[in-house]
């Protein structure tokens, strides 16, 4: 019988550990962007993921790919409008929207600047800072 009960304590710390590593509201999974750029960094509890590699995908096709820098940081240039998947080795994916009409929204003449920021579990937030 304690065979049996080591089992089922292994299967539900996995389970645990496995869910734990998942964003709890799916709509900090992905975010919504304006401009023609994905600027972002991977920040952990430990600190931020160096030298990982990202992937920025569209359509299932790798459309860029490289690492992060010393910081965690990344930057991804000249993509068009459209759904892209960020996947980052070590750390997970998300989903990330480009769209140009956020960008168009602001009709002052600033310039927005948007940064995405990877959190612990696979949850995704945003900062638009304006130029």
């Amino acid at each position: 019988m304690k065979p049996l009960l080591s089992l089922v304590a292994i299967v539900i710390v996995l389970s645990a550990a496995c869910y734990a590593q998942h964003c709890p509201n799916p709509n900090l999974q992905r975010a919504e962007i304006g401009g023609d750029a994905i600027n972002g960094s991977v920040e952990l509890q430990s600190g931020p993921l160096k030298l990982v590699q990202v992937r920025v995908l569209s359509s299932g096709k790798i459309s860029w790919s490289g690492l992060t820098d010393d910081n965690g940081m990344f930057h991804v240039k000249g993509l068009r409008p459209g759904i892209y998947r960020l996947a980052v080795k070590g750390w997970g994916s998300a989903t990330i929207r480009i769209n140009p009409n956020l960008t168009k929204s602001f009709g002052n003449g600033q310039q927005p600047y948007y940064w995405v920021r990877l959190l612990d579990n696979e949850c995704i937030g945003t900062m638009t800072v304006m130029n």
